[in-house]
């Protein structure tokens, strides 16, 4: 269940920050700063992340999944 979770709010930072692409979705777009602002504090190894890390690949939550042994 952790795991499925995990991915789920995965997904919710991946759909955020492709809703931020005017050229896309045009006046419908979310601005950039909202999606950081909302996701501050939640990121993996935010610290090391660009000021503007909507254009950087692999970001993720910063909550890892469970490993089964």
């Amino acid at each position: 269940i952790h795991n499925r979770w995990v991915s789920l709010i995965n997904r919710a930072l991946k759909r955020d920050i492709l809703l931020t692409n005017q050229a896309r979705f045009g006046s419908l777009a979310i601005k950039k700063q909202v999606v950081l602002n909302t996701w501050s504090g939640t990121l993996l190894e935010e610290d090391s992340l660009p000021d503007d890390w909507t254009k950087s690949k692999g970001v993720l939550v910063g909550i890892r999944p469970i490993t089964r042994r």
